[in-house]
């Protein structure tokens, strides 16, 4: 018999962190650490040398998942790594986020609907022969698939509420540049104005669906 994954589990929201750490539990699991902040993973890391890391990708001020899943595969070269989500993708979170490390698996935590898909996601990251010819479970298309990375962040400055001036300053482009990437930016995301709504309004809608903030239904 296999001896069960040795997993460290990291998540800045301590309801979620002891629902995730029930999870893996019960799919066999052997939970070798629990940690709220990247410091504290690091160390938890350290201390356990875990097979495989479940890192939330957006852990506050301060390094973000991702940052965490690169000091950690350098300490251990062969750990796998999920990365949890509720950001369809990690280009959600801002501008100019690292690559994922080599082999990781980047989970959108709706996605999570039962064990089973948890469990594909562990399996395919510490197995690289389970990746090839597979679709990872972050590999469905949404709205942002087929975005530039200036794109997202015209979107993300937009939803917080910048004005075009303000994007401009902030990412060294002219006022008119932004407003014309604004402009294609809401003929690929298919937005229409109408008298109830304006396409500014729309676009932090299409925004906050993505990072998880809002539910599709709301809208």
């Amino acid at each position: 018999m296999a001896a069960p994954l040795r997993v460290l589990l990291v998540d800045d929201d301590p309801f979620t962190l002891t629902m995730m750490s029930s999870m893996l539990r019960t799919i066999g699991c052997e939970v070798v650490g629990e940690a709220t902040s990247a410091a504290q993973g690091l160390s938890e890391g350290h201390l356990h040398s875990p097979d495989v890391a479940v890192l939330d990708l957006d852990l506050g001020e301060g390094p973000t998942g991702i940052d965490l899943a690169h000091r950690l595969r350098a300490v251990i070269p062969s750990l796998g790594i999920v990365v949890l989500s509720t950001y369809e993708e990690p280009r959600l979170m801002g501008y100019n986020q690292p690559p994922l490390p080599a082999g990781s698996i980047y989970l959108v935590k709706r996605t999570v609907v039962d064990t089973a898909v948890l469990e594909r996601a562990l399996q395919m990251a510490v197995d690289p022969d389970l990746r090839e010819g597979l679709a990872t479970p972050a590999s469905a298309t949404h709205a942002a698939s087929g975005m530039s990375d200036l794109q997202i962040d015209m979107m993300r400055m937009v939803a917080a509420g910048y004005s075009n001036a303000e994007i401009a300053r902030r990412r060294s482009l002219t006022v008119p540049s932004v407003e014309k990437a604004i402009a294609r930016l809401i003929k690929q995301l298919g937005l229409q104005a109408s008298p109830a709504q304006n396409q500014r309004v729309m676009i932090a809608q299409v925004y906050y669906q993505l990072t998880g903030a809002v539910s599709a239904r709301l809208t």
